[in-house]
């Protein structure tokens, strides 16, 4: 027999031409699994990243990768100008890494707001870098710089002495075991013994010398000459008496004398005072075009206005550019050709009045050919480095001084455009608002660079920021994202910290809705990085690294992981971060105040007999009967997402008969398997029932309209558990 494989049905005549075996290939019904669940939103100020750009976290490495972490790390200091620091009263209100510091979300999507005061530029230049300091030079060492706008102009020539003291004529004779002290530079002090046979300059130099070991005193023929090591200003000698009168014998008088120069130490010069040399002599007279910066122990000569202009580097007195590491002759070209290099994210940059001002995000030159040169100049946003409210504004071209270069190229920096001052709390409040318009697209895009973008299907957002403005925009979102082709999203904010029970249970009023949770009482949570900084931090920092923070994310970690059907206030051992709540002054938490909280609406954190921490109450902030639930809010959109994902197949398709029951049993399908009937310990709901309902409205007939009705009974939560008991001596059991 033959066989034949098609996608129809075969006719009567197709099945009778010939003898065989006839495969119809029907492709499968819709499968019956439910939308996607445990997805939070956070909405909140980051250390890099983009703005505005809602983007899919795979973990903490991925989310630390794009977004960075909690303040910048500059050499060994780490947690340093953290965003956020302080505002409306409240430490750390809108750091997102505090925010999830120590959660573990199932998924997790970040929208970082953009808080900056405006844009720097950085601009390639044309450097010459020398090896790592310090340097050994001369006394008179002295170089020039040459760019292709002027030059040569010499630096100011190195200039350092040891300390000198000549001395006097010899006064009375020296007696047997006189004794004076000397100190060289930073060497110990040597008490000298003198004999009474040390009669003459010559002897008196000799006796010195050989306690000294080296040869630091001489007969110039007037006095005893003693000289130090150590050329520069950081040099000295040090003259005391240990026996009275005894320099006086030598020539000498008690006292500290300095060496000279413009180095602390001719052998080993820091590359500060070398650029100090060098921006001292004439070279900042080259049209104001060639600069020296000091680097991580280096010294940068560079071109500056220009990525294509030229630098060169010449000895004039010594070899002071072959001392440091400069090469001569030849100069460097052509800025924006060169190997790859970054500008990370809280780069410091500040004016002329050290105020200072970060980079917010990353950014990177590619490897410059001649074929393919750079981009001379990149502009990025910035903010105080003080993040509290309290920097002023900078004038356009005032922000000039780099505090971190790059270790292998050269960049300048300047402000194009004025620098704001810090932004009030209203207007942090309306970047929050952009932030999240941001997520309300019902779609996903790829980006070659953050990967996922999208908050298609976010269950559950909260910000970092607690201010009524930002509660009512995340209210708006939650109720925005559902109705227009996002999952259904539930909004979970709270009460400002250390508000008292009657203000908490007061504020929810505004902001009610069956898509907001409202949460009070906050929790404590040690947080190492801020540990790790201490109080020498300042503001927002502590020894022990212990914080006070609202609960909102807490319960939206606990409604991502836990099923839509679940009761958010049991035990489920997710809580174990929390070392303690907030108790504020004059508040008593027994039962009747979380009577009251449940009455208007608001979670509250409970530590339980076990010593578990726990929310009481499921609730939303909505009092409508019938939506005060949590676990009914969060199930319904888990169901109604779920059946519009399994009908999606059907839509737009001819209106047959079998593919309306298609629908019909997909659903039906979908609902079997929420009452799992054959695994009882799967049961999610306790009945449903799949109703075609396209009959019931004959309007809809020729309209291309067919409806569903899908009725679903929740299964109740153990929430009051009764125990009869009967306790005695004379207590009769039956048997059952």
């Amino acid at each position: 027999m033959f066989v034949k494989r098609t996608r129809t049905f075969p006719t009567l005549d197709q099945a009778t031409e010939l003898e065989r075996v006839w495969l119809v290939d029907q492709p499968p019904s819709a499968p019956g699994t439910g939308a996607g669940w445990g997805n939070a939103l956070i909405v909140g100020e980051f250390e890099d990243g983009p703005f505005n750009t809602p983007v899919s976290i795979y973990g903490d490495t991925h989310r630390k990768t794009l977004f960075g972490g909690f303040g910048y790390q500059y050499g060994s200091l780490t947690g340093q100008n953290p965003s956020a620091r302080q505002h409306l009263t409240e430490l750390w209100n809108g750091n997102g890494f505090i925010k999830l510091s120590g959660l573990k979300f199932p998924k997790l999507c970040v929208c970082r707001v953009d808080t900056s005061v405006g844009n720097v530029r950085f601009t390639l230049a044309a450097a010459r870098r020398t090896n790592a300091a310090p340097f050994s030079l001369a006394h008179g060492d002295q170089l020039s710089v040459t760019t292709d706008s002027g030059g040569p102009a010499n630096s100011t020539a190195v200039d350092g002495h040891v300390a000198t003291i000549t001395g006097g004529a010899l006064g009375a004779g020296l007696a047997n075991g006189d004794q004076c002290s000397i100190g060289i530079d930073h060497l110990p002090v040597v008490t000298i013994t003198f004999q009474a046979s040390d009669t003459t300059r010559a002897l008196i130099a000799a006796r010195i010398n050989s306690f000294m070991g080296y040869a630091c005193a001489s007969d110039t023929g007037v006095g005893v000459k003693i000289d130090g090591i150590q050329a520069g200003t950081g040099g000295h000698v040090i003259l005391a008496d240990v026996t009275a009168g005894v320099l006086a014998k030598i020539g000498h008088i008690a006292g500290t004398t300095n060496g000279t120069g413009n180095v602390d130490n001719l052998a080993a010069v820091t590359a500060a005072e070398l650029v100090t040399l060098i921006r001292s002599g004439a070279i900042l007279a080259i049209n104001g075009e060639a600069m020296a910066d000091a680097n991580t122990g280096q010294v940068v000569v560079y071109r500056t206005g220009s990525a294509t202009g030229t630098i060169r580097c010449d000895d004039v007195v010594g070899t002071p550019c072959v001392s440091v590491g400069l090469t001569t002759g030849a100069p460097v070209t052509k800025a924006e050709e060169g190997p790859a290099f970054s500008l990370p994210a809280g780069t410091r940059v500040r004016n002329a009045g050290a105020t200072e001002w970060v980079t917010m995000r990353t950014i990177s030159w590619p490897v410059g050919t001649a074929a393919a040169p750079n981009v001379a100049t990149q502009d990025v946003e910035v903010r105080p480095g003080l993040d509290n409210g309290t920097i002023g504004a900078a004038p356009g071209g005032t922000v000039n001084v780099e505090v971190d270069l790059p270790t292998d190229r050269m960049v300048e920096v300047t402000n194009p455009a004025n620098l704001s001052a810090a932004l009030t709390e209203a207007q942090i409040d309306a970047r929050y608002a952009t932030a999240w318009n941001a997520t309300l697209s019902p779609e996903f895009r790829l980006d070659a660079t953050w990967g996922l973008v999208g908050a298609l299907d976010v269950n559950v957002s909260f910000a970092a920021r607690r201010s009524d403005a930002v509660i009512r925009q995340g209210r708006q979102n939650a109720i925005d994202a559902s109705e227009n082709g996002c999952y259904g999203r539930k909004f979970v904010s709270g009460a400002v910290l250390g508000t008292t029970q009657a203000v908490a249970f007061a504020s929810v009023t505004a902001f009610r809705s069956d898509r907001v949770k409202y949460v009070t009482r906050g929790w404590y949570q040690t947080i190492p990085e801020i540990a790790d900084v201490g109080a020498a931090g300042g503001v927002g920092f502590s020894d022990s690294g212990q914080m006070l923070l609202r609960a909102d994310a807490l319960e939206a970690m606990l409604q991502c992981t836990l099923n839509p059907e679940e009761n958010v206030g049991q035990d489920a051992g997710l809580l174990t971060m929390v070392e303690g709540l907030e108790l504020v002054s004059g508040d008593t938490w027994d039962a009747d105040a979380y009577i009251a909280a449940k009455a208007a609406g608001i979670m509250c954190l409970h530590s339980e007999r076990n010593g578990a921490y726990t929310f009481q109450s499921d609730v939303t902030s909505d009092l409508t009967p019938g939506l005060t639930t949590g676990k009914r809010r969060a199930f319904a959109d888990y169901a109604e997402d779920s059946a519009a994902l399994t009908l999606l197949p059907y839509g737009k398709k001819l209106a047959t008969d079998a593919r309306i029951a298609g629908a019909y049993a997909a659903l039906d399908r979908l609902c079997a398997g929420w009452l799992s009937k054959s695994d009882p310990n799967s049961q999610r709901i306790k009945e449903c029932a799949i109703t075609n309902i396209t009959g019931q409205h004959p309007e809809w007939t020729g309209r291309g309209v067919v409806g569903f009705q899908m009725a679903i009974t929740q299964l109740d939560s153990m929430d009051t558990i009764v125990v009869l008991c009967q306790v005695g001596e004379g207590t009769v059991i039956t048997a059952a």
